[in-house]
Order: C-alpha cells, then structure tokens, then sequence
C-alpha cells in the first residue's frame, strides 16, 4: 500500500469516477453558458427594460414613495450596507436594518410572519415550519435553532458611510419576573473614503413565562473594511455566549387545554415542568478574512456631467481565510427518575462537553464581468483546503474532566480535513437577465466525492403592459451529512454510526409581479438518503393507563426518495389608508413520518397607514399567524436539537390563530411600537411543540433611535 492508499482509504474506480464526473460538469456548465449568451445578447438588445437593483425589502410597499426626501430621511442617504459572499468575496448590497415596516415582530420567536416553531421565550431553539426555508444542517448543528440569534458570514453586515452612525434597539415584553429585554447596538464609522470600521454589542435576557425557561445570549462583533480601485478586504470577528435554560416541556399539556380539570389554578410560571436547574450553554469565537486585488485600466466616463477616470477590472485574485472555535456544554444539576432512557456514562450530575475547531482557506483567480463588451459573464475558480477537529467525551481515554469528585471522563478528538475545488460563472450587470453557476467538490479527504451546484437566474418579462421578474434557482446537492448525526458521545446520548451522503435536487421558481403585488412560488425537492432525528425512547409500566414514555434521541437515515412540494402565494391589497398582506404556503411530502410539515401555513396582517402631521408615520393594525395540525417535531434538550415524535406516544399541535394587535410609529430618526401579542388567548391547544406551549398574551415594546450627523 502506498502513502496515497494510506491518507485516501478509497477506490481508484471510485476516484475516477468522481473526477470523471467534476470534468462532465464543467464542459456541461460551459457548453451550456455559451450557447445562452447568443440568447441573452438578443434579448439584451431588444429589451429596455431593467432590473430593480434595491433589495426587496425596500422595493416593497411604496406607498411612501410620494414623501418628500426630508421625511424619507430615516437614515443618511450616504450610508450603505451589503453582505459579502464567503467564497468568493461577491458584494451584494443590503438594507441598513432600520424598515419601518414589520418592526413589531422582528423580535418574536416564532419569526416575521410567524413560520417557526420554538420554545417559546426569545431566543429559544427554533426550527421553520416551511421546509424550502430550512437551511442545510451545519457542521456544528448546534447553533441551528438559534438563527434568530446566531449570524452566518453572508449575513454579517459590513458599511460606508460619510459621517459616524449609531443605531440603538431595545425591546422589551412582560414583567420583571416572566418578561424580557433585548438590546443592540451598532456603531460604524469612515476614515477617509475607503476604510470603514464598527461594532456590535447584542443582548437578551429572557426570563421566560415558563419555569427554567430562561435565555441568556450576547454577541459581540467588530469589523473593518477597505475598498479600494485594485485592492480591497473585509474582516471581522465576532464572540458570541448564549446561555439557555431546559425545562423539557411542562408536565402535563392539560394545564393548558383544560385547566379546570387541574386540582388548582396555576400561573404559567408555576406549571411543573420536566426539568429543572438545566441549561445549554455555547460559546463561539469566529474570524473571518477576505481580501483580493484587481487587475485592469482606467477609462474616461461622464457621471452627472463630469468626466472622471473609472477603474474597470480585468482580473482579480482572491485569498478567504475563516476560522471557527465553537463549544457547548448540557449541563444537569438534577436528574429526573424515567426521563431518559439510557445512561452511558457515571456521576450524579451531567456535563456534556463538545468542541469544534474549523479552519479553512481558500486562493482563486478571477475573470472580471463588464471589462468589455464582450465579457457579459465572470468567472471565478478556487482551490481550498479546511481543516476541522471535533471532541467528544469518551469513557476509554484518558485526560479528561471531572463530573464530581470521583468520576474522571476522558476526551476524543476527530481530525478531519478536504481539499476543495470551486467555480462560478455569474451575470449581475444585465438588464434584462442575470444569472449565476456555483459549484464546489471535495477532490481529497474525508469528504472525497462530495459536491453541491447552485444556479440561480432572474429575467424581468412584459406581461400585460406590466413588468414581470421571474426568478429560478435549482440545487443538486451530495452531501456527507452533518459530523454529529454519525458521532455523539454524551451521558444520554451516545453513537458512532457510518452513514450515506444524502442526496438533494431541489428546482424552484417565482414570479413577481409589482403592479398587483403579487409574488408566487413554487418548489419541488428530492432527497434521497435523508438523516433527521428521531425520539426512540422506551415504554416504562406498559400495563398501567398511563405508561411512561422516556426521552431518547437517535439519527436515523431514509433510504427512500422523499419528495417535497411547496408553493407559496404573497397577495398584498391597498385601498386608501387600509392596507391587507397576505402570505400562504401550502406544502405536501410523499413521507410524512419521516418529515412531518403542516399541509397550510397562513399569515395575514390588515392595518391602516397614515401620517400624522406629515412627519409621524403611523400603522394601526392586527395580524394572524395560523397552520393545520401535524405531528410537529419534539425538542431534545440533551442535543438541543428538534427530533420526530416517539412513535409509541404522538400529538398533533396546530390550528389554533395566533393574533396580535399592534401600533406601529415612525418618527424621523426614531422607530417605536406598541404590541398586545397573543390577544386571543384562551383555553385551547396553543403549543409550538409538543410540551412546549405559545407565550400567554403580554405587552411589547420596541425603540429604535439613529444617531447620525
């Protein structure tokens, strides 16, 4: 056996076969790329039609359009905000986070429109209702449910601005003793035109309606950028703790659905739970660092009538370097008799302990779109290399921690590593269709013969004397799943497993027409070899009328093809002052006990929008959040992951409405509402998962203030 038999344990056929397969794909992908261009060229030259390149966050509701520009001063018109792409350092722009719009509920769990289940405090593990929304599961799974929270690299904001800004948020619900807070606060800054730097300081303490419902998280960030004609970086680093109490559930959800029969009246935070003094705690250290410099030429251009030199780039070379130290501990200072179903390691308290250290790099070329008017495309090419290491507890080695004075558990550590190839080929400055091609494989590692294709393309239509954007994007995706669904080692939990790599095609399109305010989706996924969780906990006292049922997480694999349909229709209606939004999603899947999704999703907020002596922006209105029952997914507080219910004890939750009435203000510089959230509460099956019921009917409120010269 040679050295590359030794560090590549896998078969030379097999090895052929996956480069056979990454070469087909690249003279498919320019095949086909060369013989679009022809068509689009055409399309270009006989079209004056142009895409929006504002956000959609800001192309909706214009009703404001007609406002003078000192009104619409919400933030300083020289300030800008984009996100940048992880791979090849593409910069996208984005809101500066400062909407009037909706400013009511982006503080609630259960998201925007109300597409998520939770715990139910802020802050608590999440999942999305609506499985097109659901990201691929990350390495470190873990912070998954916390996406409220928790910000990936192509969200982080990065800015430039003329003068110093600062934006401050609070918002805030309930009592001292059941309510919340949470605070933010950015500050950006300029030196000269180019370089840009800030930070983030973001806080909530959530005490929780519940008992042992408490959260605890804080992230704080910095960054700095500079943009230059040929050189240009983007850093930043971010620190974040997150801290949340597990109750697993209340007792029994008859203290919710039928109180009456309960020996006596309880408040919420009174109801006996399953747990107490149990917490999830994580912490996170993430840097990340792009930089790039650009060959080209200087040209003369008239902008507003002056005549300047403008920079075109040919070409451009780009290095991206990320690094990631993720830890979390479960910690359970008291156990409860029957609630878990196995116990693999010893002493009377559990301290679950698991890291992760990630490292990858990547260098590539690019060919720059626009330098001519014959380059109506870019191309960008890389070759990477990560790195990861994961630890777990293990009983057999030595070194590690105690959980009392006795018990000594020892630690494992799992290397990995993957060479990566990668390209794109992406149209962004069309004006009438934009596209883009990315693709990755693992050429050398653990990972070896894994890949993922993204392709996404949007073209505006005429249709009726209107203009139609359609927008595609399609995936096939082969994928090793996540490092922790094939290995977990915890006093509860434990497993080593050889899984295989999950196979996802997914196509979807929309069609956005802005006249009617109409925007339809519609999508189709396959998935072949899908890895979720699973309850397989055990029947304790079976002949009793009321056996007990022990919590117990296990992966589990399909090996059937699933497939999913999704469609989903946004219809907002305008009359004068009254205003009607309407967001439904209607979802089905050939393997409902293996993906449980509710068939009808439905959001809708009716309001009325006025100003009050020309300056004070005002919404007067109410929203509904409502979906059809289903076996929605239980929570396990050991991994704190979603799982599917226990096949020997399942409950539906669902069609209960969930509505809200609210004041909504803006005031120049200043952002305020007013909400009575879950109005119509009353007895009934008001829960987001099994155990783990809606918040009672509270008063929040929010602030937003801009402070800017």
């Amino acid at each position: 056996m040679n050295n590359t038999d030794i560090l590549f344990p896998m078969k030379r056929t097999d090895i052929m076969k996956s480069r056979l397969l990454l070469i087909s794909i690249l003279l498919l992908v320019f095949s086909s790329v060369s013989n679009a261009q022809r068509i689009i060229s055409e399309l270009e030259t006989n079209s004056d039609l142009s895409m929006d390149p504002r956000p959609e966050a800001e192309t909706e509701n214009t009703e404001d359009d007609k406002d003078t520009e000192k009104d619409k001063k919400i933030v300083p018109h020289d300030i800008r905000a984009w996100n940048i792409d992880e791979k090849y350092g593409n910069i996208s722009e984005t809101d500066v986070d400062t909407l009037h719009h909706m400013f009511m509920n982006t503080d609630l769990p259960e998201g925007i429109t109300g597409h998520y289940n939770s715990l139910g405090n802020v802050g608590s593990p999440r999942m999305s209702r609506i499985f097109m929304e659901r990201p691929i599961t990350s390495d470190f799974m873990f912070t998954d449910p916390y996406d409220m929270f928790f910000v990936e690299t192509d969200q982080f904001r990065f800015y430039n601005t003329k003068s110093p800004f600062m934006n401050i948020t609070y918002n805030w619900n309930g009592s001292k003793n059941t309510g919340s807070d949470h605070v933010k606060a950015t500050y950006t800054n300029n030196v000269g035109k180019k370089f840009n730097f800030g930070g983030i300081f973001d806080y909530i303490y959530g005490r929780g309606y519940y008992a042992s419902q408490s959260t605890s998280f804080m992230n704080a960030s910095a960054w700095a950028s500079y943009i230059n004609d040929k050189y240009n970086f983007h850093f930043y680093y971010q620190h974040n703790f997150m801290k949340n109490a597990e109750n697993g559930g209340i007792e029994d959800e008859g203290y919710i659905t039928n109180p009456e029969a309960m020996s006596k009246n309880y408040t919420s935070n009174d109801i006996p739970t399953m747990l107490s003094s149990t917490w999830n705690r994580q912490e996170h250290d993430i840097a990340f660092f792009n930089h790039q410099y650009s060959f080209g030429f200087y040209r003369e251009e008239t902008i507003d009538s002056t005549t300047q030199q403008v920079f075109v780039p040919v070409s451009k070379i780009f290095h991206t370097i990320k690094f990631q130290n993720m830890k979390r501990n479960y910690r359970a200072y008291s156990e409860r008799e029957n609630y878990h179903s196995y116990t693999y390691l010893p002493g009377d308290t559990t301290q679950d302990r698991t890291k992760n250290l990630a490292v990858r790099s990547h260098i590539g070329l690019s060919l720059c779109e626009g330098f001519n008017k014959w380059a109506i495309f870019g191309v960008n090419a890389y070759i990477g290399y990560e790195y990861k290491r994961f630890t777990l507890p293990d009983s057999t080695q030595y070194g590690g921690y105690h959980t009392n004075t006795t018990d000594i558990i020892g630690k494992k550590n799992y290397n990995e590593y993957n060479v990566l190839v990668g390209g794109q080929i992406i149209r962004s400055q069309g004006n009438t269709v934009n596209y883009s091609l990315d693709g990755e494989m693992s050429i050398a590692g653990n990972d070896i013969g894994q890949f993922e294709i993204d392709g996404q393309a949007e073209v505006n239509i005429p249709v009726l004397g209107d203009t139609a954007q359609l927008a595609l994007n399609a995936y096939i995706k082969n994928l090793n799943p996540s490092f922790y669904f094939g290995n977990y080692h915890s006093k509860h939990a434990w497993w080593d497993l050889e899984l295989e790599k999950e196979l996802r095609q997914k196509i979807e399109g929309t069609i956005s027409i802005p006249h009617t305010k109409t925007k339809i989706t519609v999508g189709v996924e396959n998935i072949k070899n899908f890895t979720y969780f699973q309850n397989t906990g055990i029947m304790l006292n079976s002949e009793t009328d009321n056996p007990i049922i022990t919590n117990n997480i296990s992966p589990m694999q399909c090996g059937e093809n699933i497939q999913v349909v999704s469609a989903n229709l946004r219809q907002n209606f305008k009359l004068g002052i009254l205003n009607w939004e309407n967001d439904i999603t209607y979802q089905t899947c050939t393997h409902k006990d293996v993906l449980p999704l509710p068939t009808l999703s439905l959001y809708t907020n009716l309001y009325l929008r006025f100003s009050i002596a020309k300056v004070l922006k005002t919404e007067f209105g109410a929203d509904l959040k409502y979906f059809t029952e289903y076996y929605a997914p239980d929570y396990s507080p050991v991994m704190g992951m979603f799982m599917n219910q226990n096949s020997l004890k399942q409950t539906k939750i669902g069609n209960y409405p969930l509505i809200s009435v609210y004041a909504n203000f803006d005031l120049k510089r200043t952002r305020f509402y007013v909400m009575y959230h879950h109005a119509n509460q009353s007895d009934g099956r008001y829960f987001w998962a099994p155990g783990y019921p809606m918040n009672p009917a509270s008063v929040r409120f929010g602030l937003s203030w801009n402070f800017y010269d």
